[in-house]
């Protein structure tokens, strides 16, 4: 996805990181830099809005215990994957 806009990063790349931005888990220059597009660019702000609705729900709705790292890793690593096939149109 790209809006066109003159963003610090592309939409794709900032919206790679969404999760790790809902969750704190990127670095101080990652999250000014999402922060930034997510200011810029009303079409990833809404995608965005969304991805914390979910999150929110989400947690309400589960107990509240932590899987294991090594499952956060696997699903983590399949939600790129998807990424990248979304991205490449297959």
């Amino acid at each position: 996805m790209s809006c066109g806009g003159n963003h610090g990063c592309e939409c794709s790349d900032a919206m790679s990181l969404v999760y790790h931005y809902l969750d704190g888990e990127i670095d101080h220059a990652q999250r000014a830099e999402v922060s930034q597009h997510l200011e810029d660019c009303a079409d990833c702000r809404d995608e965005y809005g969304v991805e914390q609705v979910v999150k929110a729900l989400l947690y309400r709705s589960c107990c509240q215990e932590r899987a294991p790292e090594t499952l956060r890793i696997r699903i983590v690593a399949r939600i790129q994957e998807v990424r990248i096939t979304y991205r490449r149109g297959g």
